[in-house]
């Protein structure tokens, strides 16, 4: 497997043959364009970027943050048009169920702001509870069907329980109730050198007793990187460079789409990158900022 590359390390040849590489930047946003706050550097980075001919698009795993939100972050860091240039999994799922015309309920295990995105695109969804009985007996209730259910989404539930994870389990055992992802994310960032455990595990516990592989509209998903280029009008995927902070969730993304990949070593340090012997990005800088100078 080839060694990454350290950008900050090239020549200016060999950084203008980077450059000449790709046409279009999909970035992460957590972790890359800021953390607590905007990261040093980061807007700069983009507007730089778009002077040397590229086009500028976001793909993230946060499907949590309202519009509003976002906006914010995004203005923070003097990114114009942000959101609108932004793909998440609760986007990705909407359209992918009007595409299939699917007209039943959905379950969800999913944040309020995946299903308020799910709601408004025309779907009817349900979710809960949200505490179970101290009794377990009484959880017989959460193994009874409901045949009008014809859908179960997992996508960022920081709320999630055995009852919500018996009712999915229920729904599921039914081969034709579709089972979608978002989120993958076993372990999240809370602050600067902080991993703590992340939904993802729970998805990951249902795919273990259904046997069943989800529809994966987050990242590391192939299906959802194709997603991402569909919204943006991009064709080419060897000519795409996305950039993260995650090994396994954006380098994984970019490999299984086909991008040039870039790691930011804000959430990853240098010695996790090389030792992982399945997962490598071809390119990485400490931050954004950090390149900069050499645009």
């Amino acid at each position: 497997m080839a060694e990454p590359v350290n950008l900050l390390k090239l020549d200016p040849s060999d950084f203008k043959e980077f450059l000449d590489s790709f046409d279009h930047v999909f970035s992460d946003c957590d972790g890359v364009i800021w953390s607590n706050g905007t990261l040093p550097g980061a807007g700069d980075f983009f507007e730089k970027i778009k002077k040397h001919g590229k086009s500028v698009h976001y793909v993230s795993n946060n499907s949590l943050r309202t519009r509003q939100d976002y906006e914010k972050r995004f203005h923070s860091a003097n990114i114009e048009n942000g959101f609108d240039n932004l793909t998440v999994p609760s986007i990705a799922i909407a359209e992918y169920l009007k595409s299939l015309n699917f007209n039943k309920k959905i379950y969800c295990v999913a944040c309020p702001e995946t299903m308020r995105v799910l709601e408004r695109a025309g779907f009817q969804c349900f979710e809960g509870p949200e505490v179970g009985s101290e009794n377990y007996r009484d959880y017989l209730i959460y193994l009874e069907d409901d045949l009008d259910v014809g859908a179960v989404v997992f996508d960022s539930d920081f709320r999630v329980n055995l009852p919500r994870l018996y009712k999915a389990l229920t729904y599921l055992k039914r081969p034709e109730v579709l089972f979608i992802n978002g989120a993958t994310d076993r372990h999240v960032p809370f602050k600067p050198g902080c991993m703590v455990l992340g939904t993802g595990a729970f998805t990951d516990l249902v795919v273990d007793e259904t046997k069943r592989q989800p529809v994966q509209l987050g990242k590391p998903g192939k299906l959802f990187g194709e997603f991402a280029m569909k919204r943006a009008g991009v064709t080419d995927p060897n000519r795409v460079l996305f950039i993260g902070d995650m090994i396994k969730q954006d380098v994984g993304l970019g490999k299984s789409t086909g991008f040039k990949t870039l790691l930011v070593l804000t959430n990853t340090s240098k010695d996790e990158m090389i030792a992982n012997q399945t997962l490598r990005p071809d390119y990485y800088a400490e931050s954004l900022g950090s390149i900069v100078p050499l645009l």
